[in-house]
């Protein structure tokens, strides 16, 4: 069959004409839309999220309020929406895996779990406080890290005791020692111990630690020690869980920097192991929720008299529940009313007390 060439020209002709007039129409809209030197339509810039978010809005809250049991009512809103976070945050398949993965790992997670986020935030509050030091005039300051961690700065220095944290190594360049009061995972960050040790600095513990080199501080007896500027007299106690009774514990006088803290790690509160502070002036004594309840008062106004008794092992997302030692935030405030101390603080991660 032919086809007529004037036809197949017309068609060819059509088609031609058509992409032009359809090029022409693009290049009207591409103009009318704006762009840049090259002609290419820009994206309305995005307006900055400058609102915080919940849980910016609730642990900032929170730090405003005074961690004091006399001032719990300030607190009993945002504890209870920390406690719905926590509550579904499992610990085996979660926590447990977020502190060891790598940092997108745990930003993601963070994002899943909110009661991580709070975990991170603290994380950076002592750091920057650190980093900054303290205010000129200001009183040592003691912060509530996690769990039983602590970090105390002073104008003469800093220390950390039984801090556990997955970002822990950080705190090395800006703490002078590191004291852990037993093995227990939820008591001892490794990393921080073993970048302590390559930095010279002085790691006291009761077991040996892979890495790091403290024969020098490592006693399973009373022992003192003077480092820099802090007087330490450490002494030996036992775990506080019946079926760990013969695990040490070793607790830690330290005084300097203007302050004087006791703290005990999981001690079982066994008033004889204590004889060596009797008479001895505290200004915080930092002690775990007793598993057989209210055995801390052994202690605890009897031989120990602080200025101001501090209440730890609060929600350790490590244990599984409360069957499991994962005392909850209410739990812990019915516990810090009935303790044998004028003063009675209850701090939350990222808190810090002050004189």
């Amino acid at each position: 069959m032919k086809v007529d060439k004037r036809l197949q020209f017309s068609t060819l002709g059509f088609a031609q004409s058509t992409i032009w007039v359809l090029f022409l129409c693009c290049s009207l809209t591409i103009s009318a839309c704006g762009g840049n030197d090259d002609g290419l339509p820009q994206p309305a810039p995005e307006e900055p999220d400058n609102h915080p978010s919940q849980v910016e809005t609730v642990m900032n809250e929170l730090w405003e309020t005074s961690c004091l049991l006399s001032d719990k009512s300030l607190r009993i809103a945002n504890y209870n929406t920390i406690q719905s976070w926590a509550d579904v945050c499992p610990s085996d398949n979660v926590f447990l895996k977020y502190i060891k993965t790598d940092d997108v790992t745990a930003v993601a997670l963070e994002k899943s779990y909110t009661a991580l986020k709070c975990y991170d935030m603290a994380f950076d509050k002592v750091l920057n406080a650190l980093k900054t030091g303290l205010p000129a005039g200001a009183s040592p300051r003691v912060w509530a890290l996690y769990n039983m961690g602590i970090v105390v700065q002073t104008h003469k220095g800093n220390y950390a005791i039984d801090v556990y944290h997955r970002r822990g190594a950080e705190l090395a360049p800006y703490i002078d020692f590191y004291a852990i009061t037993h093995i227990h995972a939820d008591h001892k960050w490794e990393p921080l111990a073993v970048i302590m040790s390559e930095l010279g600095k002085p790691v006291l513990t009761n077991f040996t630690i892979n890495g790091v080199n403290n024969s020098q501080y490592l006693s399973t007896v009373e022992k003192d020690y003077t480092i820099g500027e802090f007087k330490i007299h450490s002494f030996i106690t036992h775990h506080n869980s019946s079926d760990l009774a013969t695990l040490a514990i070793t607790a830690f006088y330290v005084d300097g920097g203007g302050l004087k803290l006791l703290h005990s790690g999981d001690s079982n509160f066994i008033a004889e192991e204590f004889e060596t502070m009797r008479d001895k002036e505290v200004d915080y004594y930092v002690f775990r929720y007793a598993v057989n309840s209210l055995t801390e008062n052994n202690v605890l106004g009897k031989i120990v008299n602080p200025k101001v008794a501090v209440l730890s092992h609060i929600l350790e997302l490590g244990h599984k529940d409360i069957a499991n030692s994962r005392w909850s935030l209410e739990l812990g405030l019915d516990r810090a009313g009935r303790l044998n101390c004028r003063t009675v603080a209850m701090p939350f991660w990222g808190d810090y007390m002050s004189m």
